[in-house]
């Protein structure tokens, strides 16, 4: 698929609502799977290429990280014209995680995924955009009494056409995503702590690739 930029929406936590900077809606977009911009939905998948990294910075500027291996997903893409948001992120798979201990992630709810930038062009480009209605919860495996929390937001997004990979580059501790309902953790996150998260991810569909115009 061609995409521009796509963005991530904001999510409502479980426990605490978290609000985070509005994102520009980027215009409508036409949209193509397999060379085809008829209306329809279309499946996708995702794997993520290398570590996932986290960093949530603490109400005293302490820095903590936690890594996962790996990620996939699941969702849709919705071709035709006047589209954005241009799909959806149904479900992901979150494998080797760890902070204070193995983590487990889980995703709540269907999170959108929107473009931000100009149309795109006819030509191999990369997209901007974000990742809308973010919520996923996290607890310590061996026991979520230890530490659990909540993280929503909306991160920011770039989908390169050319080689079909979505990268998820959310740095500089922006509040666009944030930490909620802390429970435990020994102390070292509080509610509102903001959180980075980089990641790479391959993205595929039955039906071909994925272009925005």
């Amino acid at each position: 698929m061609k995409l521009r930029t796509l963005a991530a929406g904001a999510a409502a936590t479980a426990f605490v609502i978290v609000s985070s900077p509005a994102f520009a809606a980027g215009p409508p977009y036409t949209v193509s799977v397999g060379g085809s911009s008829a209306a329809a939905s279309h499946s996708v998948s995702a794997a993520s290429s290398g570590t996932v990294t986290f960093s949530m910075r603490n109400s005293s500027g302490t820095i903590y990280n936690m890594n996962c291996s790996s990620i996939t997903g699941s969702g849709t893409v919705t071709s035709g014209t006047g589209v954005n948001p241009i799909g959806s992120i149904t479900s992901t798979t979150w494998t080797g995680c760890t902070f204070l201990g193995a983590m487990t992630i889980t995703q709540n709810g269907t999170w959108s995924v929107s473009g931000t930038g100009s149309n795109a062009t006819t030509g191999s480009e990369t997209i901007a955009g974000q990742v809308g209605n973010v919520n996923a919860s996290l607890r310590t495996s061996s026991n979520p009494n230890i530490c659990r929390f909540t993280v929503t937001g909306q991160p920011r997004i770039s989908f390169d056409e050319a080689t079909q990979q979505l990268k998820i580059s959310e740095t500089g501790y922006t509040g666009n995503l944030a930490v909620s309902g802390v429970v435990g953790c020994l102390g070292a996150l509080q509610n509102g702590n903001p959180m980075n998260m980089v990641a790479t991810l391959n993205v595929t569909s039955p039906d071909g690739a994925i272009n925005l115009s």
